[in-house]
């Protein structure tokens, strides 16, 4: 009899690449029954994945004002207790810290397992915008996750880095690491990107995948492809979820540096994601020193980077280094450095020898970053669990 297994997460998961691998190789393995529950729009038609996905619908969603946020929450929260308890698994892994709670209460209730699958480090998030509100409420959540991750059967993280402040903030003897790596493709030239935008095979794409907002090296980015010496070629591509406030910011950077090749677009589904990055010539992974979390971060566009073949430029940062170690597929700069970033660009798009270098760099590195590797790790921990 296959053991049943909850994956819970409070908000919308139709791009976080993460949990749906996760639920896919649980699922495909052929031991367990996956379920994905979470609050989110209904974009895409979940039928499609080989696991079950609930959407929990969120009626508060109507009263737009931030007046009614708390109530939207309570809502969104009680109603993924109810249906996480309802599902009756054997064992649940959840991603945030309110799916932790939840998890913790219903593990207490009906005796069953839970893994934490942190997808960040939930102590160092902003919360609010009242810095020492901010930084007492991260030290709340560093508590709570204290105290029921003694009670877990097993806590994983995405980065050796944050694993390590994961084991000394909570005192855990071990926290496993899966990393976010994208399946293992061998990829055929892309020109998406080319033919959306109309870009001339002359010109070079450079592409920031991801979540649209600060702290990811998006004002700098623009400002060194403004400084570069190859600026008339140079199109600077975002692709992901942008407010139109920060839109707007962006566009207004770009007037102001006399920048006139930006171009944003809509995020994808996730497994389209290595396509458009494909279609790339440079992908930028500029995070910001911003927090502890960013700090220690390798982010999901590195390893998918990688699998594309497409060179990088990346955040010269503790786990990011790890990875350039063995990767060696593009280069490292500061991200708050607009010289640097700008130096690092022209680089790549005159010396043809060292992109070719990282070109070939990257065939290798995927082989070392891809989620069969790591699906091992997840299946081996998960099995374990079942096990005891």
């Amino acid at each position: 009899m296959k053991r049943r297994i909850c994956i819970i997460r409070a908000s919308d998961i139709t791009f976080i690449s993460r949990i749906h691998r996760t639920a896919q190789a649980l699922q495909e393995s052929g031991k367990y029954e996956v379920s994905v529950l979470s609050i989110m729009p209904r974009r895409y038609d979940p039928t499609k994945y080989s696991y079950k996905t609930i959407y929990i619908p969120i009626k508060s969603r109507v009263l737009k004002s931030s007046f009614f946020s708390i109530v939207r929450i309570v809502e969104g929260l009680v109603k993924l207790f109810f249906r996480a308890n309802k599902q009756k698994a054997h064992i649940y892994i959840p991603v945030g810290i309110e799916d932790l709670i939840i998890v913790y209460i219903i593990s207490r209730l009906k005796k069953t397992k839970f893994v934490y699958s942190a997808n960040e480090l939930e102590g160092d998030r902003k919360r609010v915008g009242n810095k020492r509100v901010n930084d007492f409420l991260n030290q709340q959540v560093i508590k709570i996750e204290k105290w029921i991750l003694k009670k877990s059967d097993g806590v994983i993280a995405a980065d050796l880095e944050r694993a390590k402040v994961m084991e000394k903030w909570y005192g855990l003897d071990k926290v496993e690491v899966v990393r976010n790596v994208p399946i293992y493709e061998d990829l055929k030239n892309e020109n998406l990107i080319r033919k959306k935008l109309n870009i001339s095979q002359e010109s070079k794409i450079l592409l920031y995948q991801g979540m649209l907002s600060p702290g990811r090296g998006l004002e700098v980015s623009i400002e060194a492809c403004a400084q570069s010496s190859c600026q008339s070629r140079v199109h600077l591509v975002l692709l992901g979820f942008i407010t139109e406030d920060y839109k707007n910011k962006l566009q207004r950077i770009a007037n102001n540096h006399g920048f006139k090749n930006l171009n944003i677009l809509p995020p994808v589904p996730w497994k389209e994601l290595l396509l458009w990055t494909k279609s790339a010539d440079i992908s930028l992974v500029l995070i910001e020193n911003v927090s502890i979390s960013y700090y220690l971060a390798a982010p999901n566009k590195l390893y998918e980077t990688i699998m594309a073949g497409v060179p990088y430029i990346a955040s010269n940062f503790p786990e990011i280094q790890h990875v350039h170690k063995v990767a060696k597929s593009g280069l490292l700069v500061n991200p708050e450095n607009v010289n640097e970033i700008s130096k690092a660009i022209d680089s790549l798009i005159e010396d043809k020898a060292l992109y070719e270098s990282c070109n070939s760099f990257s065939e290798y590195a995927k082989t070392v970053f891809n989620w069969s590797l790591e699906q091992k790790k997840l299946l081996q921990i998960i099995d374990t669990v079942s096990l005891q």
